[in-house]
């Protein structure tokens, strides 16, 4: 007995340093992975008000089109080579190169207003073919970059829970909690920063956006250097897999199309993608730009997505403990409710938006709520459902709905460029309205399917 109970301490020892071990790559990744993508997501707030509405519109679709094919057939195969270091590494110097290239976009522009937004019309053969290359690397640099961190972030969370002696739920939806507070807060720096280097006289320090974007490309190699030395490879790559391997790593995401479970609980991650081009897009040129155009109209927009970002880490934080103890439905249908607001509220604010002044910061806070939602609590609700092997390919599915509703979002916004009252936004809102309101009964009917297929196993 002696001996046993002499043990114990030691095995316990041995689990608590291990799980250190783990939450500390946890640290290491979130951080990083929080400078790099504020750097890189920064441009999507800004790309149809400086490079021209149409022109920002385009190049936020090749990026999401890219996106949107990596994660469908590249991504997994990819990660399988590269394992989580190099994955994350090579996709965050991808994202690097985006911000180079859209800043060297608003630089090529040759007739700018006052803050160095690009006038209508004004954009040339070269900007146009350096912001829709640029989108196509930083789209490719996203899908590799969230599937790695997917499986990264469902791995930790495994081995945590195991060593610690935690149900998996539980933990997920701990970190799920850290994880979004921390990059939604480098997000809300960065933004708002932005806004302050670029703001004019008397609010800011006046620089042109395209010097704001070269220092953001300068902070996300930093960020990437930082990790690739930093941090430790917890998923090693398989080179040696076969090509039989190959391909089921290549139709992973495909591969889980058998599944009902995985198309019901798409509902909130296309609405997601709905909402996020159509509040960056939409919203931003021809409701918030012209509502605010006294206090710096385009400039304005780093602190509305600051704005944003502090409320979706605020919440992600809370939602993560909240989840634990009334289940993650309630949070999934909260955001449900606010994305349809911000359709419903924009078709209200769209006939004379500049009478509504900083009222528009409600639509920040609607889609700040629902980012807090999609960032935490439905990645959590992903890792609870698929698990283990099925974790990368879920992620990538995610990214594949949600991508490819914002494709859709921003070529309608390709379109109606030159209209801001066309019918193409009033396909997006519908849209956006339709996916909200099914949000809560497609998840509830995936988990009596999933308590279903439990009880019979």
């Amino acid at each position: 007995m002696s001996a046993v109970a002499a043990g114990e301490p030691l095995a316990s020892n041995a689990n608590a340093a291990e799980a250190l071990k783990y939450r500390r790559e946890f640290w290491i990744m979130s951080v990083a992975f929080g400078l790099n993508h504020a750097s890189v997501t920064t441009p999507l707030q800004f790309a149809t008000s400086v490079l021209t509405q149409k022109l920002g519109y385009a190049s936020d679709c090749s990026l999401y089109f890219a996106t949107f094919l990596c994660c469908l057939f590249f991504a997994n195969p990819m990660f399988a080579r590269l394992g989580a270091k190099r994955g994350l590494s090579i996709s965050m110097l991808l994202y690097t190169v985006y911000a180079g290239t859209f800043g060297l976009a608003i630089w090529l522009c040759p007739n700018k207003d006052n803050v160095g937004a690009c006038k209508e019309g004004s954009a040339t053969g070269a900007m146009w073919a350096v912001a829709v290359i640029g989108g196509l690397i930083g789209g490719i640099g996203a899908g590799l970059l969230w599937t790695s961190q997917g499986a990264f972030y469902a791995q930790v969370c495994e081995k945590i829970g195991a060593l610690e002696n935690r149900p998996k739920e539980e933990v997920t939806a701990d970190f799920s909690g850290r994880f979004g507070i921390i990059f939604l807060g480098f997000e809300a720096v960065v933004r708002a920063l932005t806004s302050v280097l670029t703001g004019p006289d008397g609010i800011g320090f006046g620089l042109h956006f395209w010097v704001a974007f070269t220092i953001w490309t300068i902070a996300s190699l930093v960020a990437t250097v930082g990790f690739h030395f930093f941090s430790t490879d917890l998923t090693p790559p398989t080179s040696t897999a076969s090509r039989a391997g190959f391909m089921d790593k290549l139709l992973a995401a495909v591969g889980l199309w058998n599944d009902p479970k995985l198309w019901l609980l798409q509902a909130t991650n296309i609405t997601f993608g709905f909402a996020a081009a159509y509040n960056g897009g939409y919203i931003a040129s021809n409701i918030t730009s012209v509502a605010l155009k006294k206090v710096g109209g385009a400039s304005f927009l780093g602190y509305g997505g600051a704005v944003l970002s502090l409320w979706a880490a605020l919440l992600s934080r809370i939602f993560g403990p909240v989840a634990t103890k009334v289940g993650k439905g309630p949070i999934l249908a909260a955001g449900g409710i606010v994305f349809g607001l911000l359709a419903i509220l924009s078709w209200i604010m769209r006939g004379d938006p500049e009478n509504y002044g900083f009222t528009v910061v409600i639509f920040y806070l609607l889609m700040g709520t629902g980012r807090a939602v999609y960032e935490s609590t439905n990645k959590a609700i992903f890792a609870d459902f698929f698990p283990g092997d099925k974790a990368p390919g879920a992620f990538a599915n995610i990214f594949v709905f949600g991508t490819l509703s914002s494709v859709v979002t921003y070529a309608l916004g390709i379109a109606a460029a030159s209209d801001p009252d066309g019918p193409e936004y009033t396909v997006m809102g519908v849209g956006l309205l339709v996916f909200a309101v099914i949000t809560l009964p497609c998840y509830m009917v995936a988990a009596i399917m999933k308590r279903k297929q439990s009880s019979e196993e």
